[in-house]
């Protein structure tokens, strides 16, 4: 899972995409980077870090042009070097950056078919050459020749990809993969410095940067936004649309709306609909707690419906990031501790209900259970917005192994006793697909009930789980 940020035709790219990628440092604080291009060609600028740390007025006024792209990173494969970081740029047949989210299913056996000499791990450097290959045998780049290299880069690729992609003098390329896995969004702005276009991972980046939303880039859709402005559509491949879950339940800023559903409406509903679940065990709680911050408003639309107090029990540290997030495990355990802190006296004596938007690992999920313990919690009832997460994600997640989620194998009594909770209780698919009220068919369920939309052979499944632990700085645990 990356974010990604795309504008044309501003009067400071780098400027608006710093401010971009700003609004979604939530989706990868492992790299960032840029490609800014003039109209002639293009910067890049990229490295490992928040975006903050990478980038500030003076780099940011050294990367002269009105469009360019930008990149935040979290590694699904690869590890945390900054050669894998974004923007990648290539000079033929024609100089392009690229930036994307997502994850290629295929990618060791694409690039052993193609013979691809790749200098990162990152799946998106596979993309920009099987691109740039499917162009450069059709001759001349043309309007139509970049919608048939898409088409025919579509038809290799196996797996999630959101992509954008800068032609320095011919213009910003948008496309999605026919399953539409990752969120992107674009709009337009009309201003008295003329008109200038955005893309991005979420419709907030949009917002704050003043364009007004014209849509989501739909599934197999490529859009081509010229450099004088005549924007292109495509329907390159058919719709097969499979959104993925964890966008509502975890990933996107609750400001954000992906799909035309609103993040936040959404976990309203899933807590009324974990609330149901809970209203079944006919258990007496005093209070209850979420996991700061994703689950604060499932947390509050659960303690309404069961009309039980709704209390900040635990303090979150603003300025340590997200621990799913973390590359290894050592990083997530010590960002746990240091991240959140209860407040004694809202839990001290008292059975609380600690609501969190999901269970992967159990790492965190164990911690806080026995700190709100230590803090005089006299039991602690975990409750998930999640349904339990039994298989591994291969597009775009940080759940390769199944040996890393922890309900994977086990029942729930299992997962209860390991997180050391007096009970726990997990959102259902029922309420999950109401909770986001999409239709079940078109919604990737892959990670909660192994249907994935795509083909994932064993071998791939293998190499997957043997490259991402490779590429641990330290094995993950189960707990």
């Amino acid at each position: 899972m990356c974010g990604i940020v795309g504008v044309l035709g501003t009067l400071k790219a780098s400027s608006e995409i710093y401010n971009g990628l700003y609004a979604i440092q939530h989706r990868g604080q492992n790299g960032a980077g840029m490609y800014i291009s003039n109209g002639d060609n293009g910067r890049l600028v990229k490295g490992a870090g928040l975006v903050g740390s990478l980038f500030n007025e003076k780099t940011l006024s050294e990367l002269e042009g009105s469009s360019g792209l930008g990149h935040v990173r979290y590694p699904t494969i690869g590890g945390p070097e900054t050669v894998d970081a974004q923007p990648f740029a290539l000079p033929h047949p024609v100089e392009m950056g690229m930036v994307h989210n997502g994850n290629i299913v295929n990618y060791g056996q694409l690039r052993d078919e193609m013979g691809l000499k790749l200098e990162s791990k990152c799946d998106l450097e596979l993309i920009l050459n099987v691109f740039a290959r499917e162009l450069e045998a059709l001759g001349n780049v043309t309007e139509d020749t970049i919608f048939t290299a898409v088409g025919n880069t579509m038809d290799r690729l196996n797996g999630s990809y959101s992509v954008l992609t800068m032609i320095p003098g011919i213009g910003m390329l948008l496309f999605r993969d026919p399953h539409a896995f990752r969120p992107m969004v674009f709009g337009k702005r009309i201003s008295l410095d003329g008109v200038s276009y955005a893309a991005a991972s979420e419709n907030i980046v949009l917002d704050i940067l003043g364009y007004d939303i014209s849509r989501d880039v739909k599934g197999g859709e490529a859009i081509l936004i010229k450099e004088n402005r005549k924007v292109v559509y495509k329907q390159i491949r058919p719709e097969k649309a499979h959104h993925c879950m964890f966008e509502w339940v975890y990933f996107a800023r609750s400001d954000s709306t992906i799909e035309k559903t609103n993040v936040y409406e959404a976990r309203l509903r899933l807590g009324r609909e974990l609330a149901k679940e809970w209203v079944k065990k006919d258990i007496h709680i005093d209070v209850v707690v979420p996991v700061p911050d994703t689950a604060r408003t499932l947390a509050l639309s659960m303690a309404e419906y069961i009309k039980v107090p709704f209390r900040e029990g635990l303090l979150r540290n603003r300025y340590v990031g997200r621990t799913f997030i973390m590359p290894d495990q050592t990083s997530r355990e010590t960002a746990v501790r240091i991240k959140l802190n209860p407040i004694i006296e809202e839990v001290k004596g008292k059975s609380v209900a600690l609501v969190d938007d999901s269970i992967v690992r159990g790492t965190t999920s164990k911690k806080l259970v026995s700190l709100l313990k230590r803090a005089g919690a006299n039991e602690v009832h975990f409750l998930s917005g999640c349904p339990p997460i039994i298989s591994p994600c291969y597009y775009g997640i940080d759940m390769p192994t199944k040996r890393e989620l922890v309900a994977a194998n086990h029942g729930v009594e299992y997962v209860r006793s390991t997180i050391g909770a007096d009970t726990l209780t997990y959102q259902t698919i029922d309420g999950l697909v109401n909770g986001l009220e999409r239709e079940r068919e078109k919604l990737c369920l892959a990670c909660l009930n192994e249907d994935y939309p795509t083909q994932v052979r064993e071998d791939i499944r293998k190499y997957f789980c043997d490259s991402r632990e490779r590429d641990r700085t330290c094995p993950a645990d189960t707990t």
